[in-house]
């Protein structure tokens, strides 16, 4: 039997533990006297795209079962749930109370343990920071038997290295979330077409402090004069929408699109991603319009398994953020290489991250601007092109982010993080992953 990352990455199972309780977290199987103990791996639901989900060994600790939302807490407007909660559970639960998961990624199927793991962030950085910002606490199970409350005031440093620490520190058992209080389930989206890079960067200077939500596709596939062209879109929660606890106010979509089956062969390849950009820049509805939160939020969710759609060989996912003085240079110049290789990606997503700082030591955004790409495993062209994008950004002093991520350098997280010693200092000794060993973090 053999797990994958959502990437397609896969890796043989030795083991895998699923337990009941969040209580059960801490590693399941004591070392018999005169053996050694194997290193395991803490799971959730597998929606990191490289190998920071596989183990080096095939042990497994699946946090899913664990899935129970302990208490919801209205006058300090908190949630504590336990770690293999999913955020799409969690926000049809707290939205009929009028609130709302303050940060969330482009998908709502990933676990609570998860979010603060890998530290996501949304539309919204540039207002309100990553998912981390706003955790209150949660209990960490080691595997050398400590049971840690970590929150900015206690166990300070484990707290620091959980929030973004890839699943390393220990196993999180159950976490407090500070929620949202909205007025409307409901978001006001304004979306504007724009011809090239430099048109994108003036437009979100003049819109983005005026929104909570911002965020852009790119036709990575354009030249010349077209480089870096796109739609540009903003949001904000409307509140002349219907309340966010009238029944039925925030619709789920009621019908999902479904990939059956993986493909043979991928059918995204140069001819048809050119075609599927440019008819998605001609096409795609500009103007204001209002429309559930998950609608806008979720992309992701829309198409249950697509990623089907890169075939067995699966795809490599990129994701970089690279200082605002550099921003402009460094973007073209990689919208520029992956043009002139012609292994563009549909999925390019192109925001600036905002100022507010995460507590996690190893949180991925920083000010500056960041591109997301999906390409399809072609192999060792893919692997040239991404070396090549991993250069830019190193050499814009960016960093890459480690959820999104399957072959970069063994240096890349030292160059990038600066408090790369101080978090491997707590990585707990009977923890490892692909990831972990590639990037120099365990031996």
């Amino acid at each position: 039997m053999r797990i994958s990352s959502w990437g397609g990455m896969s890796g043989e199972i030795q083991s895998l533990v699923r337990p009941t309780f969040s209580t059960d977290l801490r590693h399941p199987f004591p070392a018999e006297r005169g053996q050694i103990r194997p290193k395991y791996l803490v799971i959730g639901a597998l929606r990191s795209y490289g190998d920071e989900v596989l183990s080096p060994d095939g042990h497994y600790v699946q946090t899913t079962r664990c899935d129970r939302i302990l208490q919801i807490d209205t006058l300090n407007d908190t949630v504590t749930a336990e770690s293999g909660v999913r955020l799409d559970f969690l926000q049809d639960r707290v939205r009929p109370l009028g609130y709302v998961i303050p940060v969330s990624p482009g998908t709502a199927h990933l676990t609570l343990g998860g979010a603060i793991a890998n530290d996501v962030h949304g539309k919204n950085h540039h207002v309100s920071g990553t998912f981390g910002c706003f955790v209150r606490q949660f209990e960490l199970q080691r595997t050398t038997g400590e049971v840690l409350n970590c929150s900015a005031l206690e166990n300070a440093e484990y707290f620091a290295a959980t929030i973004g620490g890839m699943g390393l520190t220990g196993a999180i058992s159950w976490a407090s979330i500070q929620l949202r209080r909205i007025a409307s389930p409901f978001l006001r989206v304004a979306s504007y077409r724009f011809g090239d890079l430099s048109e994108f960067f003036a437009l979100d200077l003049q819109n983005k402090d005026q929104h909570e939500y911002s965020v852009a596709w790119v036709d990575c596939l354009a030249k010349g004069r077209s480089l870096g062209r796109g739609i540009y879109s903003v949001a904000d929660h409307d509140s002349t929408a219907a309340p966010a606890n009238a029944a039925g106010a925030a619709r789920r979509r009621n019908y999902r699109a479904d990939v059956p089956f993986r493909m043979p062969l991928s059918p995204i390849n140069r001819f048809t991603l050119a075609a599927m950009n440019f008819l998605y820049y001609r096409l795609h509805r500009t103007g204001v319009r209002t429309i559930p939160l998950e609608n806008w939020l979720y992309p992701l969710d829309a198409v249950n398994h697509w990623n089907r759609l890169y075939g067995r060989r699966g795809f490599y996912q990129f994701q970089c953020v690279v200082p605002a003085e550099s921003a402009p240079s460094a973007i073209a110049e990689m919208l520029n290489t992956i043009a002139a290789k012609q292994q563009g990606s549909f999925l390019a997503v192109l925001k600036n991250f905002g100022e507010k700082a995460s507590p996690g030591w190893m949180s991925f955004p920083m000010p500056g601007t960041t591109l997301a790409l999906d390409f399809p495993n072609r192999g060792p062209a893919t692997e040239s092109l991404l070396r090549d994008l991993y250069r830019i950004t190193a050499n814009a002093r960016g960093r890459l982010y480690p959820a999104k991520d399957g072959c970069s350098p063994p240096d890349s997280l030292r160059e990038g993080y600066p408090n790369f010693t101080r978090f491997k200092a707590l990585i707990d000794p009977g923890l490892d992953s692909m990831m972990a060993r590639r990037l120099q973090l365990t031996g």
